[in-house]
């Protein structure tokens, strides 16, 4: 299980993430809308993966880590690279493309040409969907010599964490591209670049 500090300090960056955004001024349009929801999500993922992590509900903590990806990965296409038709159908329950599609379409993108969307996802993805859909590498983690049990380690909680704070960072960051907020989103890459050095 984690420390107190861990637990501590990972409830104090959420804190920071949702007061960088909260109230924050956004255009009112159903693009913005519909992907400033899906950042949102990505960030309440992280909160509950945080809360998770304290009540010691490991299980749900891997599980949420491909959907909270997946919520960000959803929001900044639909704010980058949907067409206007594409984000008026989303709205009524339209199913966008599949992930790598949705990845090729940002890679396109300034910002994202360098491609770590996709290596994050080629690198994780096997792990991701075998979390969420308790695929065998969750059920190793539920067993031990002595029976069936949670047994995972403090490194793969960590991971967990991490992994969280990255996609919750950036999914913050989307937020304030959509508020056009560069100064805030200086400060937040510096309070990040301290967390991960801690």
């Amino acid at each position: 299980m984690l420390t107190d500090k861990q637990l501590n300090d990972a409830n104090a960056y959420g804190e920071w993430l949702r007061l960088a955004v909260h109230e924050k001024s956004l255009p009112a349009n159903n693009r913005v809308r519909a992907a400033g929801s899906c950042l949102g999500i990505a960030q309440d993922h992280h909160h509950a993966i945080i809360v998770l992590l304290d009540a010691r509900l490991y299980a749900s903590c891997f599980a949420l880590l491909r959907v909270a990806f997946e919520a960000y990965v959803r929001g900044e296409w639909l704010a980058l690279c949907a067409t206007d038709t594409q984000v008026q159908k989303f709205w009524k329950g339209w199913e966008p493309p599949k992930i790598d599609k949705l990845l090729d379409a940002l890679a396109q993108k300034d910002a994202f040409q360098v491609g770590r969307l996709s290596l994050i996802k080629k690198r994780n993805w096997k792990a991701l969907c075998g979390y969420t859909h308790t695929g065998g590498i969750h059920v190793q983690r539920w067993n031990t010599s002595d029976g069936i049990q949670a047994n995972y380690s403090v490194a793969e909680l960590l991971e967990v964490l991490r992994f969280a704070d990255v996609i919750a960072t950036l999914a913050v960051l989307g937020v304030l591209s959509l508020a056009d907020d560069a100064a805030t989103s200086e400060k937040l890459l510096e309070r990040f670049k301290a967390r991960m050095e801690a």
